[in-house]
């Protein structure tokens, strides 16, 4: 057994995470913890845990969550002789082996490796200190609670840590390390900290020993100034020597010796940010002033401005030219902030997939979120960009905490909370100078225009000033340049708007002028689409939606969106259809003048999203029952690869759709969730899940349609469940019942009872729920065309006696099931049923009858094109293989299983990437 305190808090047992609860649970866990051995009153904890804002039930939570924790403990197996919570007269007390606490560990490692006595020579000293430091994995205590500093004796170890990473960095140089890896790592730690003269010492000796003595010299220059002006005091004595020493290496005109570049290399991890604009113009000033504030130490910097300022042009200018000078990581998301802001919850969840964490280990609270974010990055050097922000309220929990990151911000909003706050540099964009304008316009120009008038230049400063210097509207311009000829015609254009003048004079107007220019030149039907784009309910509709939306063929709707892109009012990619904020806003504003036309397209927007949902869920569920009679779709799929590949590219749009719909058309939006359902299930989307999933209910509801909401409240239990919420799940299911009953559905209230067993078996309740399944299986009897839902009532009834440990009736319920499914059943359910009889096998000692139903399941899941469960046939081949002692095919088919389980966010990752690595340590037989 081990507890971690280094970073998030956990315990393992037998190198398994142990589920202790939520946050509070955890923080308990690790405070007394921390203080092993020694009684800890309950007044003390509740000062501890809410410092001064106490609830009046504070001392009852307290008893509450440390007999929750006494029960988590005893139901992972840990017994009272590995670790016990004595109650001790007004408080508790944690007896255990104090070197199962990794704050523990880190002590006495550090404490041996700062010994100077003589004792241990500078590699023995390394190792230790590598030892110690490796046991940190992000902020102590996982950063504590939000809005709440930690306690003293908390915060006093990430001052520990940076004591044994300046005694670590002395070691690895007396120790001949490579200089130029020491040099990554103690620059950003003596910007971060210069209040802790060793890191600076260590990196001016890494620099002179890497042949850069200049820099070295700088770093000291640096650091004695921030002495002069933060504390009025000089570097010490042993620095100032270090630097008349380096004097003496550098060359007259103060370049260092001998310097050679080397070229970066990669780092590994996401690479999110889009491509550097083209064209880009200007900004010298801005870019010399953030590449100064980020050398100074800023980590977070704020680009703010009005709409078409360029901030998102700036801000990617120059972190290309940051990952040019030190590739890491990049992270990059559009906040959205000038429409519907993106809730952090939802940057968080994407952003945590990309650093690698599994789907099912990330966590549903917002704060516990952000927290295992900080976590993640604290050890990984990242580039940050957050786009488009609506406030710093929605920015504060994207913002990293310990490392070595930069996070860049664009926002139209002044972010000045987000200075007061966490220091951040705020940078506010002007319009570009007017040589800076002339110029991005005069890439417009072709050859023979540019050379015709002597007056060119005072034509386009003539549009950059009508245009009030802004780059979205400078750009738009500089596209019509070449159509016009000269700056003159274009110039008499912009000039003849009637109401341009008092446009320019009210909010953002000089953007939204400059649109109205580009929607001068366009054709009917063009402009007629580009109104359109403005009802689309999601950011990136295909050509198919864009069709539906204009009620045209694909191909003439292919054309108008060609010519709108081509006077960037349309960023096409791959089929998809992206505009700007700004730009689809004010579509919108246009559409909204003709209500009846916008109506109309919305409606038939959602129709396609609904037929087209519904045609791709009739692939992946063959055998079920449609969620809804619909006309059909103008698209078809002719496999599950393709349906799900369609639903993927969409899943966005759909959502979107459905939120948008909730209002003014409930029934096409309960209809597209219900569409969802297969993907959803298959993707593990249990979040989204949810929330669809509710308000599809709520729209069902508000229409009077007991069958849809009957349907959807059965299917919304399903991710309430796998998230452990089984009472929310179970008065879903319970409310799917009885309107099932109430309607008279049969075959609809047997299935509500199959789901209402499903979250018994979750939940660990066998009995209860093979007494549903009893119920579903006498009501399906009678029921003509039922052998699919008999099928899965058998299924879950193996299911339910494996759980129970009656393995013998599992088998002969689950021989039941696949007898069913061959005949009414696809592939998919064919495969499930089979790894659950060949995991029932192998739990019996079987492992040849495993092997043989596992490769059956393998080719019936590649049959059905679901990767996730040929994964988990293959986990119970590796398992059968294992228990026959044939480690090298266990090894290979355990590594697949891992490796679509990881990529998938399955939840029996962990378990499986703690199995496969003890193999891997482990000496073959």
């Amino acid at each position: 057994m081990e507890l971690h305190l280094l970073g998030p808090v956990e315990i393992r047992h037998h190198e398994r995470p142990v589920a202790v609860g939520r946050r509070l649970h955890r923080l308990l866990l690790g405070i007394l913890a921390l203080r092993a051995n020694t009684l800890v009153s309950t007044s003390e904890l509740v000062d501890l845990l809410w410092s001064a804002r106490a609830p009046r039930t504070a001392r009852a939570m307290v008893h509450s969550r440390v007999s929750e924790l006494r029960t988590a403990l005893t139901a992972a197996g840990i017994g009272d002789e590995q670790l016990a919570i004595l109650t001790d007269g007004g408080g508790y007390r944690m007896l255990l082996d104090p070197t199962t606490v990794d704050v523990h560990r880190f002590r006495l490692l550090v404490a041996r490796g700062c010994t100077a006595d003589g004792t241990l020579d500078w590699p023995q000293r390394r190792d230790l200190l590598r030892e110690a430091v490796a046991l940190w994995r992000g902020p102590a205590f996982g950063g504590w609670l939000p809005r709440q500093p930690p306690p003293p004796e908390v915060e006093s170890l990430e001052d520990a840590r940076l004591t044994a990473l300046e005694q670590l960095f002395e070691a690895e140089l007396n120790t001949d390390a490579d200089a130029g890896v020491l040099v990554e790592r103690l620059g950003p730690l003596a910007t971060q900290h210069p209040s802790r003269e060793r890191f600076t010492l260590s990196l001016m000796r890494a620099l002179a020993a890497s042949h850069r003595p200049g820099d070295a010299l700088r770093a000291y220059e640096q650091h004695r100034r921030w002495l002069a002006a933060e504390l009025g005091a000089d570097p010490s004595d042993e620095l100032r020597q270090l630097h008349l020493t380096l004097l003496r290496a550098v060359e007259p005109d103060g370049s260092p010796p001998g310097t050679a570049t080397s070229t970066p290399t990669l780092s590994p991890g996401p690479a999110e940010l889009p491509a550097e604009p083209g064209g880009f113009v200007g900004r010298r000033a801005e870019l010399t002033h953030l590449d100064a504030a980020v050398r100074t130490g800023s980590r977070i910097v704020a680009l703010v401005g009005p709409a078409g300022v360029g901030k998102t042009a700036l801000a990617l200018r120059f972190a290309h030219a940051r990952l040019h000078q030190r590739p890491v990581a990049h992270l990059y998301a559009d906040l959205r902030g000038a429409a519907e802001p993106v809730a952090p919850a939802t940057v968080l969840e994407r952003f945590l997939r990309a650093l690698g964490v599994p789907g099912d280990a990330i966590p549903a609270d917002l704060d516990e979120r952000a927290a295992r974010y900080r976590s993640e990055l604290a050890s990984q050097p990242a580039l940050i960009l957050l786009d488009n922000a609506a406030s710093s309220h929605q920015v504060r929990p994207l913002l990293p905490g310990a490392g070595s990151n930069l996070v860049l911000i664009t926002s139209r909003r002044r972010l000045d909370g987000l200075v007061a706050t966490h220091g951040a540099t705020q940078v506010v964009l002007a319009p570009l100078t007017e040589s800076d304008a002339q110029h991005l316009l005069r890439q417009g120009l072709t050859a023979s225009a540019a050379d015709k008038s002597a007056d060119e230049s005072a034509d386009l400063r003539r549009i950059a000033e009508l245009c009030d210097r802004l780059p979205l509207a400078l750009r738009i311009a500089a596209a019509r340049l070449g159509e016009f000829g000269d700056g003159t015609a274009l110039a008499g254009r912009l000039a003849a708007e009637g109401d341009r003048i008092g446009l320019l004079t009210a909010e953002d107007v000089s953007v939204r002028a400059a649109l109205q220019v580009s929607l001068t030149a366009l054709d009917a039907p063009s402009r007629t689409m580009f109104h359109l784009l403005g009802v689309h309910p999601g950011q990136r509709p295909g050509t198919d939606a864009c069709a539906a939306l204009a009620g045209l063929p694909p191909a003439v709707t292919r054309d108008l969106l060609d010519r709108l892109a081509a006077v960037h009012l349309v960023r096409s990619v791959d089929g998809r259809h992206q505009m700007h904020d700004l730009v689809r806003l004010f579509a919108a504003e246009l559409a909204a003048a003709d209500p009846a036309a916008a109506s109309a397209a919305l409606r038939r927007t959602l129709t396609f999203y609904r037929d087209t949902a519904a045609a791709a869920d009739r692939v992946l569920r063959p055998a079920e029952r449609p969620n809804f009679d619909t006309a059909g779709s103008p698209v078809r799929f002719a496999d599950v690869p393709a349906a799900l590949a369609w639903l993927d590219a969409e899943a966005d749009n759909l959502v979107a759709a459905v939120e948008r719909a909730e209002a003014d058309h409930p029934r096409l939006a309960w209809q597209i969730a219900a569409a969802m359902y297969g993907w959803l299930f298959r993707r593990h989307q249990r979040d989204r899940w949810i929330d669809l999933y509710s308000r599809a209910v709520r729209a069902a509801r508000q229409v009077g349609d007991a069958r849809g909401e009957a349907m959807l409240s059965g299917r919304l239990a399903i991710p309430l469940s796998l998230l452990g919420r089984h009472d929310e799940a179970a008065g879903h299911g319970t409310r799917a019942y009885e309107l099932r009953v109430a309607g008279g559905d049969q075959l609809g209230a047997a299935t509500a009872l199959l789901n209402l067993a499903a979250i018994e078996n979750n939940a660990g309740r066998p009995t209860e729920a093979i007494r549903r399944l009893t119920q579903a299986e006498e009501r399906s009897r009678a029921l003509p065309d039922a052998g699919h839902l008999r099928a899965l009532v058998a299924s879950n009834l193996g299911e339910a006696h494996q759980l129970a440990g009656r393995l013998g009736d599992a088998v002969e319920h689950y021989r039941t099931a696949l007898a069913l499914a061959e005949t009414h059943c696809g592939a998919r359910d064919t495969a499930e049923i089979l790894v659950g009889l060949a995991r029932t096998h192998r739990r019996a000692g079987q492992p040849l009858e495993t092997l043989r139903l596992g490769q059956r399941a393998v080719e019936q899941a590649r049959l059905a094109g679901d990767v996730l469960i040929e994964a988990e046939a293959r986990e119970e081949l590796g398992q059968a293989h294992l228990a026959r002692r044939d480690r090298a095919r266990a090894l290979a088919e355990l590594s697949t299983a891992l490796e679509t389980y990881r990529a998938k966010g399955h939840r029996g990752t962990a378990e499986l990437t703690s199995q496969l690595a003890e193999l891997t340590r482990s000496t073959p037989e």
